[in-house]
């Protein structure tokens, strides 16, 4: 019985095949024949269109011709009126106007010439052409006299003109009707084509009807999907510019994590992310934001380094559906918060994996496609931001710093000094000077001086308040600028360096060295200048007086001599310098 339904089925299934060819041959033969009788038509009326352009050419050729005649002769007349005049003065800009009207009318005629033809009135053309010869001969003929020069032919010569002119005007007059009536007739032609083309049309319409709405059926959910596609994108590329937009005004690195974090949860509200960057050694993660707000939070990633987390070592993204699968990342399970679904974005900066963006979902719930994709965005974006902020950070820095102390250099220095001018802010200034640098560099090396600087440079930084400026101001030189401090504050300061100088010293490492000191406030001065070159003539006086201390300006002993006076024992004349020879500095302990 089963097989006897078999086979009384395979009939029918073999009848609808043939009704399905059937069909498929009548529509293709229909659509045949339906094209040949809605393209012909099409074709012809196409054809008779193209022929109304070259009509309404022609209609622009003569129109343009009969408007250069008509300026022509009205030129020919008003000379003519002067004719009479005895020794009539000759302009040449009106004679350079009659001349551009005499070439502007014979390449118009030219053209109106080839387009008569082109439009079937070769008779028309030929005749134009014939009668412009003629007219363009009695108008070299008049040249001379309308030029100014006598001739006893004045009334033949005109007559000449006017009789060669009347005959182009009425020629051309003619040529203005027959192409009128040509392009007439060509519309009605073109109308009457495309009328024709038009009901075939309709008619094919009609029977691709039934065709069109299978295929409305057939290829609407494709084109729904493909609009949800689109949708998609342009509201991913409308995230990523907003994104890139609020991006380029941030400033700082922390600027860009804040960003992320409002943006993500418009981005992807069912995913809770956190983004896990490592710190200057490159040996540890912190966490740089995350979305949690408290209600449902699960549990943050608890991977320490880069070298330890799957997706920085594999540098592309990674898809969890689960924690509880067998190869889930071994950060996912086991979690406080329970199973879940997660997503794994790598961040690179500068090229190299520093961190990733990780997400979680519900378990078995893993991230959609377009999830992925705004994750790829963003921390896309905001790689490249904070690698710009801290390439930008690093060229201030250089811009700004000494490179071999790392402290404000001249330039930096009395740039800020500047501001605290124009705020009008109190500040003492202390100039600072490594006693005998030179005979420590020549005895023991630049590598053994370039450590006593920067040394020297940390133990500055570390005595004072970060509201101070520490600058290495040249060579061995220093300068330190402490706002809104009186200049006892400040000598008790410096004299605190000089303590923790000798104290680091005995650490050994490095050769044993002192400083002076020349202090001053900018209460005394009016300039930075001036300030500077008091504090300068109290280093001068703490050299002189044994080095190894801290004087105040406005205690300068009054025998005190100035910049490049010799003094007894002092052979080369600046005691700042390392003229005095003094024993060597004991040798660096191991």
């Amino acid at each position: 019985m089963n097989s006897g339904a078999v086979f009384e089925r395979e009939p029918g299934l073999m009848r609808a095949r043939r009704m399905i060819l059937t069909l498929g041959a009548l529509l293709l033969m229909t659509t045949m024949v339906s094209a040949f009788f809605s393209i012909s038509p099409m074709v012809s009326g196409q054809r008779a269109l193209k022929q109304v352009g070259r009509d309404d050419l022609a209609r622009h050729y003569v129109g343009e011709l009969r408007t250069t005649l008509s300026d022509w002769q009205l030129f020919v007349e008003q000379r003519i009126a002067l004719l009479s005049a005895t020794a009539p003065k000759i302009d040449p800009v009106d004679l350079a106007k009659g001349t551009q009207h005499i070439a502007d009318e014979q390449s118009q005629a030219q053209d109106l010439a080839k387009a008569l033809r082109a439009m079937g009135l070769s008779a028309v053309g030929s005749n134009l052409e014939f009668v412009n010869a003629k007219f363009f001969k009695t108008v070299t003929d008049l040249a001379p006299l309308l030029a100014g020069a006598s001739t006893a032919s004045i009334l033949g010569l005109i007559a000449a003109e006017r009789t060669a002119f009347a005959r182009m005007w009425s020629l051309t007059a003619n040529a203005v009707e027959q192409v009128t009536q040509v392009t007439t007739a060509d519309r009605q032609r073109a109308t009457d084509h495309l009328g024709t083309g038009g009901t075939v049309v309709v008619v094919l319409d009609g029977l691709f009807a039934t065709a069109v709405l299978i295929g409305t059926v057939v290829f609407g959910q494709r084109a729904r999907q493909r609009e949800h596609s689109q949708r998609t994108a342009m509201r991913r590329l409308r995230f990523e510019t907003v994104l890139q937009q609020a991006l380029d005004m941030s400033t700082a690195e922390p600027d860009v994590y804040d960003l992320l974090r409002e943006a993500m949860p418009a981005a992807v509200p069912n995913l809770q992310v956190e983004m896990l960057v490592a710190d200057s050694s490159r040996a540890h993660f912190r966490r740089t934001f995350h979305t949690a707000d408290g209600a449902g939070e699960r549990s943050g990633c608890g991977v320490l380094s880069p070298q330890e987390c799957p997706a920085t070592i594999r540098a592309h993204t990674l898809v969890f559906p689960s924690s509880r699968v067998l190869d889930a990342c071994p950060y996912l399970k086991h979690r406080p918060s329970g199973d879940c679904s997660a997503v794994c974005v790598p961040v690179s900066v500068a090229g190299k994996t520093v961190g990733v963006t990780h997400a979680t979902g519900a378990d078995n719930n893993p991230p959609t496609e377009d999830d992925i994709r705004y994750l790829e965005i963003a921390s896309r974006k905001a790689s490249e931001r904070v690698a710009m902020v801290r390439a930008f950070e690093k060229s201030e820095m250089q811009a700004h710093s000494d490179p071999l102390t790392g402290l404000l250099n001249r330039r930096s220095l009395e740039d800020r000094v500047r501001d605290l001018h124009y705020e009008a802010t109190q500040y003492t200034l202390a100039y600072g000077d490594l006693d005998h640098f030179k005979i420590l560099n020549d005895t023991y090396g630049h590598d053994a001086g370039d450590q006593a600087l920067r040394m020297f440079a940390t133990i500055m930084r570390d005595s004072v308040r970060p509201s101070d400026m520490v600058a290495r101001y040249g060579g061995e030189e220093f300068v330190i600028v402490l706002p809104d401090c009186s200049t006892e504050v400040a000598i008790a300061v410096l004299e605190r360096v000089r303590e923790n100088l000798a104290l680091t010293l005995t650490a050994g490492g490095v050769p044993a060295f002192t400083v002076s000191f020349g202090v001053t406030s900018s209460t005394r001065h009016s300039t930075f200048a001036e300030t500077l070159a008091a504090a300068d003539q109290a280093l001068l006086a703490a050299k002189v007086a044994g080095r190894n201390r801290v004087i105040l300006a406005d205690r300068l002993p009054t025998d005190v001599p100035t910049l490049g006076t010799t003094q007894p024992g002092d052979p080369h004349g600046d005691p700042r310098r390392d003229t005095p020879p003094i024993a060597p500095a004991p040798a660096p302990r191991s």
